[in-house]
């Protein structure tokens, strides 16, 4: 038997990996088929083919970047900068001090789907010209100007361009018998080569659909046959329930990070993603780590360089000492691979030459780090629950919730340290566990390294150290503490012996830097538990829901959640200005909130009562149906917040008489809202770009 009670079987495990990959590339091509983005394989079916270009003297245009847009509804600028940042090339371009002065020609078709009196409204902030079937429209701002349309395609091309300021600009049209939205993507496409393809895809999709139906129905009716290869296959399969679960939460976790993943969260959101890339890429290309700082005004003015980029200040400090490089060299590296494999297939990104080639990472790349660390997390995350003694339906609950929620997964997206550091918890945990089971040295060494490596990924690993050691010594397994805190002292070491090697005086300041800047005290919870993401508020009611699942679990089997939880909260406490506190600081917290949520989740579908019910209702479904619903339909938060309250009548009968239809009822009841829970937070990651966009930021 396995750890996760799977019997140990070579083939059904290999049978499971086998599925797994097919069901992966299955997902991944109807993605590409259904999706009007073409997903990674195709070429986009629906909007507008859009020509970035930068505006020069006497009106000169230089081209910077082509694609297609799915519409033209971008009401923050970073929507509309990212083409350029992301695809700067400085050898033809020079380098960006500012955003420059530049125009958008957007090109294709508009379907109207009956004939009748369209009406067109532009909020832009810019001059814009808007021509359909080769006339040019009078549009004025927040103006609806109507023109009559036959039913079918029409040309319609859109110029746009801005001096200065922030960008802005969104289509809205008024069809003959609907309400006034922006124009949908459906209604667009690049060319008549891609109409053809959409109808090509969607036949494809729904043949390969049939297919992929037959194809299972076919295995489930001849493995019902006793000793067919089907029926071998099935039971091989059978024993590896949990790998095929996991794997399939996986995959779901991976479209869900995927999905818009380059512009939400917005790319000058925080700078502090860029200060990864940068110094990884420079340790790694230049042999010295260079990056913005904190702290300039500690380093001699000999090696400091500040400069403007796209008009955002940067004083860049070498040697860079503000984290520890362990993730940054994981970003460099990744970022480097992929900037020398990506032209050879055809992509490109932006492309800077030394001594400003630290300014090629972009996010589109940066950001693969920290999504493919997150999909990592949810195997350890199932290993993680079994080892705190959750059932395995209570563990693949907690995977599919660290999966699926909208803030974990943005989260998820940011180019952090703790990205890393929540893994390095986990796998230290993990084997800190095994050790306590068998006493084998090798446990304790495997702990001990991780503790070393979260020391090199972040300050706050020493979390990380505490709580391991406190598990060890209350284990009463003291040569084991002994062993994993030796290895942590030598990875210390290394480390103060890699920051002599650059320069130990330099690294000293900065060290007394931060440490007389902190404030220290518990005043820095507070922005723990709220909802900021960086400079927005969001989904405020999933974190208290989170909370609540954990402080039950300390009157479970489970309460052993609370000492990573209690240890991690107290170092950000004494550690962190509670003035500069944002939501990554909150993802080594996560997987240990999920376990909590899993099994929280699991006593709620087991006992269907009001009482486990109603926190879920109020706090978890109202805040997933504030996002995805239409705001038609929201109208106001308190609208929200009844229709959870007036979720909770399925239960009032069962508390009134035990009887089997009001305990049915009440299953039902419970049913719908984890399915309701699940639902809203794919449609809010589906419309995050559009959401997140329109998300209060800080007050």
């Amino acid at each position: 038997m396995t750890e996760s009670g799977q019997v140990r079987d070579p083939g059904g495990r290999r049978a499971a990996l086998i599925l797994l990959a097919v069901l992966c590339a299955y997902v991944v091509l109807m993605d590409a088929l259904l999706r009007p983005s073409g997903g990674l394989l195709f070429r986009p079916c629906s909007g507008l083919l859009g020509r970035y270009l930068i505006s020069g003297e006497g009106g000169l245009e230089t081209p910077v970047h082509e694609r297609v847009d799915a519409r033209l509804d971008f009401p923050v600028p970073q929507r509309l900068d990212a083409a350029y940042i992301f695809h700067w090339d400085m050898k033809r371009l020079g380098l960006p001090v500012s955003m420059p002065p530049y125009s958008i020609h957007w090109s294709g078709l508009l379907h109207a789907p009956e004939p009748g009196v369209y009406g067109f409204t532009l909020d832009a902030q810019g001059e814009v010209r808007l021509r359909i079937d080769g006339t040019q429209l009078e549009m004025h701002q927040d103006t609806l100007t109507e023109r009559h349309l036959a039913a079918g395609w029409h040309p319609i091309a859109l110029d746009y361009g801005l001096a200065q300021g922030d960008a802005r600009l969104v289509l809205s049209w008024k069809p003959p018998r609907g309400a006034l939205a922006p124009v949908p993507s459906r209604c667009l496409a690049p060319d008549g080569a891609a109409i053809a393809a959409s109808a090509t895809r969607r036949v494809l999709a729904w043949v390969l659909l049939a297919a992929g139906a037959a194809t299972a129905l076919a295995l489930y009716a001849l493995g019902r046959r006793q000793e067919t290869a089907p029926a071998r296959y099935l039971r091989a399969l059978g024993t590896q329930r949990v790998t095929l679960a996991v794997g399939a939460i996986v995959i779901l976790a991976a479209l869900l990070r995927f999905h818009d993943f380059a512009l939400v969260p917005f790319h000058h959101e925080t700078a502090d993603e860029y200060q990864h890339a940068w110094e990884g890429w420079s340790l790694l290309h230049q042999g010295v780590p260079l990056a913005w700082s904190t702290f300039p005004d500690r380093y001699p003015i000999d090696q400091t360089l500040d400069f403007r980029w796209f008009g955002d200040r940067y004083v860049v400090v070498r040697p860079y000492f503000d984290h520890p490089p362990l993730f940054s060299i994981l970003v460099g590296l990744v970022t480097s691979l992929v900037q020398a494999l990506t032209p050879s297939f055809g992509y490109g990104f932006a492309s800077y030459p030394a001594p400003w080639d630290f300014l090629s990472c972009t996010l589109t790349v940066m950001r693969l780090v920290p999504i493919v660390l997150s999909l990592i997390g949810i195997v350890l995350l199932y290993r993680l629950a079994r080892a705190y003694g959750a059932s395995e339906r209570a563990a693949l609950l907690g995977s599919l919730v660290y999966a699926t929620l909208p803030v974990i997964v943005l989260t998820h997206r940011l180019v952090k340290a703790e990205s890393l550091l929540a893994l390095l918890f986990m796998g230290a945990i993990l084997a800190t566990r095994r050790h306590e089971l068998s006493g084998s040295a090798g446990s304790a060494i495997l702990a001990g390294l991780l503790c070393g490596l979260s020391i090199w990924t972040k300050a706050t690993g020493l979390a990380v150290v505490a709580v391991i050691l406190v598990l060890l010594l209350a284990a009463r397994r003291y040569r084991g503490a002994l062993l994993a805190l030796g290895i942590t002292g030598g990875f210390l070491l290394l480390y103060l012996i890699y920051a002599w090697a650059l320069d130990f005086g330099i690294f000293l300041k900065v060290i007394e830097a931060q440490s007389t800047t902190k404030l220290i005290g518990l005043e820095a919870l507070q922005d723990l538990v709220n909802g900021k993401i960086v400079t927005k508020y969001f989904g405020r009611g999933w974190y208290p829901w989170l909370l609540l699942c954990a402080a039950l679990a300390a009157f479970r089997r489970e309460r052993g959640l609370l000492l990573p939880l209690a240890v991690y909260g107290m170092v950000i406490a004494m550690t962190a200005d509670y003035r500069v506190i944002y939501g990554w600081y909150r993802i080594p917290l996560y997987p240990f909130l999920c376990v909590a949520a899993g099994c929280a989740l699991e006593e709620m579908i087991d006992e269907a009562n009001l009482f486990r019910v109603a926190p879920f209702a109020v706090m978890a479904v109202s805040t997933g149906l504030l996002y995805a619903l239409p705001a038609s339909l929201t109208g106001t938060r308190w609208a929200v917040y009844l229709f959870a309250l007036a979720a909770l009548v399925p239960f009032l009968p069962r508390l009134i008489s035990e009887r089997p239809w009001t305990v049915l009822a009440a299953r039902l009841a419970t049913g719908v809202l984890v399915a309701i829970f699940l639902i809203t937070s794919l449609v809010t990651i589906g419309g995050l770009l559009e959401i997140y966009a329109a998300t209060r930021g800080l007050p």
